[in-house]
């Protein structure tokens, strides 16, 4: 059997198409994409898949049992709702929606639709430097971590993203690192207070905050710091530095280190790597694919771990607007 899939949005939405087509076990059989420049050359590129301006014919396409949601974010909550109500599995772009009440409507449709599952593309979980990391950390050594995301690509915001009213630099760039946190802690944050600006952009098309710093608190009063650093003038970067009692791990522009100190003396080992590891993104779909055609397959990204990061995220974005420490409610 396989698994027969669709996309929605041909930005990002290509590297979905060629982790579908290019495993055994899946395929794509259409493609919705609204632009008619990007129709004529998808025509062109994939001429076995029906190419479709229309994404109501892949809800109404009962072949179709998987669909890969990579459009405007705006657009992810109505298309996830419709694929529900259609019986398709679903492959979202981060963040699954831009509301908390559009968070609670997806869990409910989830308790109602129990074989219908959804993963959101959180890709830094296959990177294979930061299982790497993860394998080399001691969890109850941790007192600090800082996670920042320097996303380096200021054109982008003034794009499509400049003209959405909900639109959120955490939801749609610190929400890699806030993953990133709080699968390697295997722990979810109790507070967050979180401050931004948009000195970067001011008077630019782009209003809203282009950066954002978090302070979390997890339990047993360990300490996180992430950034959404959006309009940076850098290299796009994951940077992290983990602090244990006697070791420190960083993955920085110079490289990745494991720096321990023994006997009063310190040590460092360089962390061997292929960072950014792009090729490796595929997995988190086809894992997915896996756990749709076995149910013994463990996802890389359940459910559960999926609605807890967005409520973090959205606690973030209320400290943000509100200026104060918000203590984080989990749905």
């Amino acid at each position: 059997m396989k698994i027969n899939a669709a996309i929605i949005g041909t930005g990002i939405g290509i590297k979905h198409l060629e982790a579908i087509e290019g495993y055994k076990k899946s395929k794509v059989l259409m493609i919705c994409e609204k632009d008619k420049k990007k129709i004529l050359e998808l025509k062109k590129r994939y001429p076995k898949i029906k190419i479709t301006n229309d994404e109501n014919k892949i809800f109404l396409d009962k072949k179709i049992n998987l669909v890969s949601i990579a459009s405007f974010d705006n657009f992810h909550f109505s298309q996830i709702v419709k694929s529900f109500k259609s019986n398709k599995n679903v492959i979202v772009e981060k963040p699954m929606c831009l509301r908390e009440n559009q968070l609670r409507k997806i869990v409910s449709l989830i308790k109602k639709k129990k074989k219908i599952k959804i993963t959101s593309n959180l890709v830094l979980r296959v990177n294979s430097l930061f299982k790497i990391i993860k394998k080399k950390i001691f969890t109850k050594n941790i007192y600090y971590v800082e996670a920042d995301y320097i996303w380096g690509r200021p054109e982008k915001l003034l794009q499509w993203r400049s003209k959405i009213k909900d639109y959120s630099i955490t939801l749609g760039a610190g929400i890699h690192m806030i993953d990133l946190v709080m699968w390697m802690l295997k722990s979810k944050p109790l507070y967050v207070q979180a401050f931004g600006n948009n000195l970067a952009t001011k008077k630019t098309a782009f209003s809203k905050k282009s950066f954002a710093l978090y302070v979390f608190q997890f339990p047993n009063n360990v300490l996180v710091k992430v950034t959404s650093n959006a309009a940076s003038t850098y290299e796009h970067f994951h940077e992290l530095k983990i602090f244990e009692k006697n070791r420190t791990l960083i993955h920085s522009y110079s490289g990745s280190y494991l720096f321990k100190k023994k006997n009063k003396e310190s040590f460092f080992n360089k962390i061997n790597n292929n960072y950014p590891d792009k090729e490796n993104r595929k997995k988190l779909i086809q894992n997915f694919i896996d756990s749709l055609l076995n149910n013994k397959t463990k996802e890389i990204v359940s459910f559960k771990e999926q609605v807890d990061l967005m409520t973090v995220c959205f606690a973030s974005d209320k400290s943000l607007r509100l200026g104060k420490k918000i203590k984080i409610s989990y749905l």
